[in-house]
């Protein structure tokens, strides 16, 4: 497919995800007015007189084409206003957290990337004996359980029972933090110490994948002629797995990545929930539950943006690194 045709495709493909995403919060019961007036909070009950100025400050009692006009305008600066539960910029707040969901998705991908390759050439390696059986049955049954399931049962375990780790949060509140490099080392323990268990959580979910695509691809290359050559030639076992069997299994792990990325920020979702972490996908929950149009329509384009970007990004990079495709593209 050539360069125009596939930037063609993704632009199309952006503009219905754009559509939908202003749609869908819209076609879900109730609103931003009635959230606020649904007895939330007990103290405080609307006026009609109140809903009406909410409704004309946030745009809510224009026609659906008027608002749909302000939503691309929004898409188009970036601007997507101000949050209605919040009162705050979208983008500020989705910055505020993004840094959150990053510091979970980035170390859990390497972890899962290290782990899901290793396991797997070692299961490749030791293909039809005891030991890969009872590691691939084991791989299987993890990546069975949903990703907040491992999530409660970790919180259950090492918080509740043990005691080992926080029950949520991204860093411990009012702590005295020293001045100085001791200061800021503490920091970092203290964020690494709260990020521990959604970290190893998101990795324990995702590896499974990973492992079965670098043992799957690990049986088929090892099956191949020139591996029975390498091993006729007196070359170790170790060289063969990690010059041979490692260099030609590992190039359908960038494709996997690219996809990864959106699934571990959907998978952040149910995780931050669970673990109360102030990232996007936490942040995404509430504001599905208050019905705060704005701040939907933000974190929708962020996510749809990251994910069209990664695998745009794999459609070029990808043929380069395999030339079976560039013969296909000719």
């Amino acid at each position: 497919m050539k360069t125009k045709n596939k930037i063609a495709n993704y632009f199309i493909v952006f503009l219905v995800i754009m559509l939908l995403n202003f749609l869908f919060p819209r076609l879900m019961p109730g609103g931003p007015i009635s959230y606020i007036d649904s007895g939330h909070n007990k103290s405080f009950e609307m006026t009609e007189e109140q809903k009406q100025a909410v409704e004309s400050y946030y745009g809510l009692d224009e026609s659906i084409f008027v608002q749909l006009t302000s939503y691309v305008k929004g898409i188009i600066t970036a601007d997507f206003g101000n949050s209605i539960s919040y009162q705050t910029s979208v983008i500020d707040l989705i910055m505020v957290h993004a840094k959150w969901t990053i510091l979970l998705v980035s170390v859990s991908t390497i972890f899962m990337f290290i782990i899901g390759i290793g396991l797997g050439l070692i299961s490749g390696w030791l293909q039809h004996k005891k030991n890969d059986g009872l590691l691939f049955t084991s791989m299987i049954s993890i990546g069975a359980v949903p990703g907040f399931v491992l999530g409660m049962l970790s919180l259950l375990f090492f918080s509740t029972e043990l005691g080992l780790f926080p029950f949520g949060g991204s860093a411990t509140q009012f702590l005295f933090v020293e001045e100085g490099l001791a200061g800021y080392f503490s920091t970092i323990t203290d964020v690494l110490y709260h990020a521990a268990l959604p970290i190893s959580v998101l990795t324990i979910a995702g590896v499974t994948s990973i492992y079965l695509l670098i043992r799957n691809s690990t049986v088929e290359i090892l099956n191949e002629p020139y591996m029975y050559a390498a091993e006729a030639k007196g070359l170790k076992r170790r060289k063969i797995l990690v010059r041979h069997a490692l260099k030609n299994a590992i190039l359908p792990i960038f494709t996997l990545l690219t996809l990864r990325v959106g699934l571990l920020i959907t998978g952040a979702i149910l995780v931050e929930t669970v673990f109360s972490y102030p990232g996007i996908g936490k942040l995404l929950q509430e504001a599905i539950l208050q019905r705060d149009y704005p701040l939907m329509h933000g974190l929708f384009f962020v996510f749809t943006i990251t994910i069209l970007c990664t695998n745009l990004i794999a459609d070029f990079i990808y043929p380069k690194l395999d030339p079976r495709m560039r013969k296909e593209e000719v």
